[in-house]
């Protein structure tokens, strides 16, 4: 017997009373809903309690019931919200991964293009030099023939021309 089970009604109480003699075990109060209901439910899926009897759509629903019901919605509400957040926040991942691997894929186009970049600059660079190199070769080679072209050209006079021919 559990705290607060009462063994039985004395004949005399139940006589002042008019009280039928009525066998109820801890068993009935297993289920906050009775055990009618614990018998019906027993082959009947379980809908939320719309349409059910003892639901609050019949309006007969007591007070311990509604309250039981409430926390049970309620239950089923935390549980459908942490279902829906986890697979938010797997879709969430999911989406991160894509992102993430678009981005590695950019890192790779991007620095693919980044060593075409280099290589053509260094190709220009080199052309640069070798071009400023014969500029430089072209300038001393210019100033060597001025100065064999002053140093062979005869000088002459002021005041007449000079013939090839007149000795």
């Amino acid at each position: 017997m559990h705290p607060g089970e009462v063994a039985s009604i004395s004949p005399s109480l139940r006589a002042h009373y008019n009280m039928p003699r009525i066998d109820v075990t801890s068993s009935h109060f297993s289920n906050p809903f009775g055990p009618c209901l614990s018998q019906h439910l027993q082959g009947t899926p379980l809908m939320h309690g719309f349409g059910l009897p003892g639901s609050f759509l019949d309006g007969s629903a007591t007070s311990d019931e509604a309250g039981g019901r409430q926390l049970s919605l309620a239950e089923e509400r935390r549980k459908r919200r942490m279902i829906s957040n986890r697979e938010s926040a797997r879709r969430s991942r999911m989406r991160k991964q894509k992102h993430l691997s678009e981005l590695w894929s950019q890192v790779i186009h991007l620095r693919s293009a980044n060593r075409q970049l280099l290589d053509e600059l260094n190709r220009v660079v080199r052309e640069r030099d070798q071009i400023a190199r014969e500029n430089d070769r072209l300038r001393h080679e210019e100033s060597e023939l001025q100065k064999k072209l002053e140093n062979d050209a005869p000088v002459e006079s002021a005041g007449a021309p000079q013939d090839a021919e007149s000795p």
